[in-house]
């Protein structure tokens, strides 16, 4: 009986202390060169390789409270790095200033607490954008860019979008505030934005009858469009740097258009049409301009200054009972204006952009190919 009842209250303990299979992170969140406390800063760990567990969803995140406090708790052992954003603050991890990853090793069954994660105060940029008649230009897209050294074999330089500083528009007073900024060098472009209605500024009608439209194009401080003669803005941490004043310069309009098809030849209607600058000319500065096309497959889009983008196109996803079916992809075929073929037989992999030269004269004889889905 004494042996039954032994094995029954080992049986017991056995099932009260299981072993630890995840462990946790603790610590805080201060301002660099001090204690001063960061409160309402997300947290994120972003896994170092694949963690020694499971991890469901997204990377574990937290708010930190009044005193600047974050916890975690049920993670799958591994090591992980920390990252840590407000607004106000410059980002962590920032490769152009040779910056290194904070990580932190989580063991099953411990907490690592003390973890102490500093943040910088960020630099600002502030200034104003006028139009060429000295008027405040109003919902301008105004970046703050890094340049970046072009990769081997003889690439130029280009300009990226400095870590986590999203594009501002300009007021009413034609004013910008790029905030957030860790310290060194940076170019300010300005670019045609949106209005509050979210409609592109247009091209501006001709001046005479005769003559070309034009349309605002991409200007660089202190008030130029070719990126070789951008003026550089140096950033300090928490400094500011004001009364930037540029004016924004126009350039002629020209059209893009064409017509999209699918890999049968027949046209494809309400397709989404993109066109982008291309990256390998020094400049990431996003959409160029935007359609849809028509029931017989064609597009226009207006407004586009000279220069090299990339065209695409896709199908929307359209829910139906045999599925989720649309089609995605893009190429020029013998088309006008500087296009350049490409093609793709493959269903399996996505085809590269067309590209689209913009020079003196509308694009037109655009072909782009979408693939259909198989599923």
């Amino acid at each position: 009986m004494l042996t039954v009842i032994g094995l029954v209250v080992a049986l017991s303990l056995s099932q009260a202390a299981p072993v630890a299979t995840t462990g946790g992170i603790a610590g805080h969140v201060t301002v660099e060169g001090g204690n001063t406390p960061v409160p309402g800063a997300r947290v994120m760990l972003l896994p170092m390789g694949r963690p020694n567990g499971p991890m469901i969803g997204g990377p574990p995140q937290a708010i930190t409270d009044q005193e600047g406090r974050f916890a975690f708790d049920r993670l799958a052992p591994g090591e992980y790095r920390i990252d840590a954003q407000k607004t106000g603050f410059a980002p962590m991890f920032n490769p152009g200033t040779g910056g290194r990853p904070s990580t932190v090793q989580v063991v099953a069954g411990q907490i690592a607490d003390g973890v102490r994660v500093q943040l910088q105060r960020g630099g600002v940029i502030v200034g104003k954008v006028l139009d060429p008649s000295g008027e405040p230009f109003t919902d301008a897209r105004v970046m703050a860019m890094r340049r970046v050294n072009g990769s081997a074999g003889g690439a130029p330089p280009r300009f990226v979008p400095a870590p986590m500083q999203g594009s501002q528009q300009t007021n009413d007073l034609g004013e910008f505030r790029l905030s957030g900024l860790a310290p060194g060098e940076y170019y300010v472009a300005a670019m045609r934005g949106t209005n509050v209605l979210g409609v592109t500024r247009s091209a501006a009608p001709p001046a005479e009858k005769g003559s070309a439209r034009t349309v605002p194009a991409t200007t660089y401080y202190p008030g130029t469009t070719d990126a070789a003669g951008a003026q550089s803005v140096a950033v300090t941490a928490g400094a500011e740097v004001g009364s930037l004043v540029f004016t924004m310069q126009s350039a002629p309009a020209f059209r893009v258009s064409g017509v999209v098809v699918g890999d049968d030849g027949m046209p494809v209607a309400r397709a989404m049409v993109m066109l982008v600058g291309d990256p390998r000319n020094g400049m990431f500065m996003g959409p160029a301009g935007n359609a849809q096309s028509g029931e017989d497959g064609r597009f226009v889009i207006d407004d586009v200054s000279a220069g090299s983008y990339r065209a695409t196109a896709m199908v929307p996803m359209i829910m139906n009972n045999g599925g989720i079916g649309g089609a995605a992809g893009s190429a020029g075929v013998g088309a006008t204006g500087g296009i350049v073929s490409f093609s793709s037989s493959d269903l399996g992999r996505s085809e590269p952009p067309a590209e689209i030269v913009v020079t003196d004269t509308d694009v037109r004889g655009v072909r782009l190919i979408v693939r259909r889905s198989s599923q």
